[in-house]
């Protein structure tokens, strides 16, 4: 049984390409380290082995988080807008996408008040409760994530907690 896991475990994560892993990497990042911005956008601007989708909401991800680089206030609204709409309409394209309802949620939760951008993070916190298993076996590193984010930061219920446990 072990060994079909470590089997399993090895051939799924494979599977994650070395581009997806690192704007994973630099998304962690991005709120520090201006350079994990730039490396996002240049990745998602680049690679070929990143699905489109994907591409598209880490590149937005990456756009909104520029904006706190910014001097301007203007430009850091501006900026922040123009990636809020890519996001938005690569949502829409792919609502059921765990990992960009995962970026939504995430920026939602961090985003000033003032942005007036807030408006999802409960109904993206429970797809990421209720779809998280989901992940658990194609994509461990994603599943690894969203579990870490939700239980550190997410403010889950007990039952919420007891869910994703599981």
């Amino acid at each position: 049984m072990i060994k079909a896991f470590v089997f399993t475990f090895f051939i799924f994560s494979v599977s994650v390409s070395s581009d997806l892993k690192k704007v994973r990497l630099h998304f962690t990042q991005m709120s520090k380290q201006e350079a994990s911005v730039t490396s996002i956008k240049e990745l998602t601007l680049t690679s070929k082995e990143i699905p489109a989708t994907l591409k598209r909401a880490y590149y937005a991800a990456a756009e909104m988080a520029s904006a706190q680089y910014k001097i301007s206030p203007v430009a850091k609204v501006n900026v922040f807008n123009s990636g809020k709409k890519i996001l938005e309409a690569t949502i829409l394209s792919d609502t059921s996408n765990l990992e960009i309802r995962y970026i939504r949620y995430t920026i939602q939760e961090n985003a000033p008040a003032f942005l007036g951008y807030k408006k999802n993070i409960q109904a993206d916190k429970l797809f990421l409760i209720k779809n998280l298993n989901n992940v658990k076996s194609t994509d461990p590193e994603l599943f690894s994530s969203v579990y870490a984010y939700l239980l550190t930061y997410g403010k889950l219920s007990q039952q919420e907690k007891a869910f994703i446990e599981d």
